[in-house]
């Protein structure tokens, strides 16, 4: 299974939408982490770094210390969506 720019945008957007809580916007960020980690899962190679960048970004999102607020997600929407 592949995760894709997209994937990770839609989860970014369904949380500030407010339909996915910062726990379980952290939980995914993690799982797809560790899938990846594991190799359970894939990333085209051109987006590896991306995604493992926002990935890391976004799986200590429930924790205050490490937490992105609104802007920094906004940020993190921009780069996915850069070619």
């Amino acid at each position: 299974m592949i995760l894709v720019r997209s994937d990770v945008i839609a989860k970014i957007e369904e949380h500030l939408a407010g339909r996915l809580g910062v726990e379980g916007l952290a939980a995914w960020a993690f799982d797809r982490f560790y899938e990846i980690d594991q190799g359970d899962r894939s990333v085209n190679p051109e987006d590896a770094e991306v995604v493992a960048d926002v990935l890391d970004a976004l799986m200590f999102a429930d924790n205050e210390s490490f937490a992105p607020d609104e802007a920094d997600l906004q940020r993190l929407l921009a780069r996915l969506q850069q070619p």
